[in-house]
């Protein structure tokens, strides 16, 4: 499976960092009360750090928010998968998953505070390529990406947006998925060796919660492409 980011993504997002876990063969479901017990702990630490007023003032937030402002006002709702994820908690919403993996990748988005997000590889047609949006592209029937919006698509359709956050159903994780392309994106100041910190942790969890294998990469602009 190839991955690719295509180069017009630099010109709107000259450093952007889109890291990379590929994962086959793993249990998404065993070690699930675990894995909620994981995520707990951190909920409780979100709490206690932030509310609802601050979260778009965390320095690793506004880059994003930044990032976004040109979609005015229709984008004053949640910019990313991790400020939808600390809302939730703020707000004491369930954010437990029903699979392993995904209470995961919730644990990492709020320890690290960075957009995480997960696709189950055997319903992927094709590569996957990210993209900056022209405002032509459709997510479902009605709706279409708004300018500059960066998404992400395989040869089917659009799997997930990430600055005005949405996500495809078709290739959402599910207790009994076995493999998973997990993606994380990352602007300054998250430096590459903090990305790479981030990834190794991740590889980490899902290794001792769910076994199988795993492989990591990390494009930006000068290594735009990448094969799993």
């Amino acid at each position: 499976m190839k991955i690719a980011l295509d180069k017009e993504i630099f010109v709107k997002y000259p450093q952007l960092k889109v890291g990379f876990i590929y994962a086959w063969g793993i249990d998404n479901r065993t070690n699930l009360k675990e894995s909620i017990h994981l995520l707990r702990d951190v909920e409780d630490a979100v709490r206690l750090s932030f509310h609802k007023e601050t979260v778009k003032n965390h320095y690793l937030i506004s880059p994003w928010a930044v990032a976004q402002e040109e979609f005015g006002k229709e984008a004053k709702h949640y910019q990313t998968s991790v400020e939808k994820v600390l809302q939730k908690v703020l707000q004491r919403k369930k954010i437990a998953a029903t699979n392993v993996v995904t209470n995961i990748l919730n644990y990492i988005a709020l320890k690290h505070i960075i957009p995480i997000g997960v696709d189950d590889t055997a319903e992927v047609q094709g590569d996957i390529t990210f993209s900056v949006a022209t405002g032509k592209e459709k997510k479902g029937v009605l709706q279409k990406l708004k300018q500059g919006e960066l998404y992400y698509h395989d040869e089917k359709g659009i799997l997930g947006t990430k600055l005005d956050y949405w996500k495809n159903t078709r290739t959402k994780l599910i207790p009994t998925s076995v493999f998973g392309l997990v993606h994380l994106e990352a602007l300054p100041p998250l430096t590459p060796k903090k990305i790479q910190a981030i990834l190794k942790e991740t590889t980490n969890l899902i290794q001792s919660f769910c076994g199988g294998k795993t492989k990591a990469l990390i494009l930006d602009k000068n290594k735009p492409t990448g094969r799993f």
